[in-house]
């Protein structure tokens, strides 16, 4: 069955869409971010049911570049002195190229017309995509923040440090990640959203992202795999890893938590 993208935006908030306040390296380009039925709207809040597979991303302007990347950062993961917070990549992904032709896609209000990225089905992920699942920890609503890198002419060293960085999902530095890799001036738009754990915030004592009682321990554990990632992916084809992928979630978080 075909589908057309769901974009929730007004005319208003497509030129208005930015990366939230703060991060580095910010945008004012709108990155068009599309879970189906649910989509990224300049930190609306969104169903943690409707993440858990790579969104759909496009731009309203066709971008001259012929190489991009991706990243989604959280930039709320609890720490054990709160309100203090760390961040973790959830996806990154290289070697999307954008549609030559504009793609109607719906609007709250009518229709637009947005230029959609694809990747090849060769490409692997530097940092498979992790659906957002906030814990019952301060803070409850976290923030994942998008931002498109263009990598047209990234040589092999640029895109050997961002393979390198994303080996290291906690702790993300993204601005620090594209100095090194010398990219930082090449972030072509950006966009972020929210995702809330309704509560009650459990204590710290009696509470780990695994849902066991006590203080988690242990090395952080990230997915080692690399398999294909696409932000053009049909669901039943992250159904068949995507309970592996919850656990390896589960686990960094708590143990960046037990950590700190």
């Amino acid at each position: 069955m075909s589908w057309k993208p769901f974009f929730l935006l007004t005319l208003a908030t497509v030129s208005q869409a930015v990366t939230p306040d703060g991060f580095e390296p910010a945008s004012q380009t709108n990155l068009l971010i599309s879970y189906l039925a649910a989509a990224a709207d300049n930190g609306n809040v969104l169903d943690k049911a409707a993440t858990q597979t790579a969104p759909t991303i496009g731009t309203q302007s066709k971008l001259e570049g012929t190489s991009f990347a991706v990243m989604m950062v959280d930039l709320d993961i609890p720490t054990a002195n709160p309100p203090e917070t760390r961040t973790l990549l959830h996806w990154m992904q290289i070697g999307l190229t954008q549609s030559e032709s504009p793609e109607t896609v719906n609007t709250t209000a009518s229709t637009t017309t947005a230029f959609m990225f694809q990747v090849p089905e060769s490409q692997k992920a530097f940092a498979e995509y992790i659906g957002p699942i906030p814990p019952a920890r301060v803070p409850l609503s976290h923030r994942y923040t998008q931002i498109l890198v263009d990598t047209s002419a990234a040589t092999d060293d640029n895109l050997a440090a961002l393979e390198g960085a994303a080996a290291n999902r906690l702790g993300f530095d993204t601005l620090s990640v594209l100095n090194e890799a010398g990219l930082v001036d090449k972030v072509m738009a950006g966009n972020f959203f929210r995702v809330e754990n309704p509560g009650p915030v459990e204590g710290s004592a009696s509470n780990s992202s695994t849902g066991a009682s006590g203080t988690p321990t242990g090395s952080i554990t990230v997915p080692t795999e690399t398999p294909v990632q696409s932000p053009i992916q049909p669901a039943s084809a992250v159904a068949l890893k995507s309970r592996g992928l919850l656990v390896a979630f589960f686990v960094l978080l708590g143990a960046a938590i037990a950590a700190l």
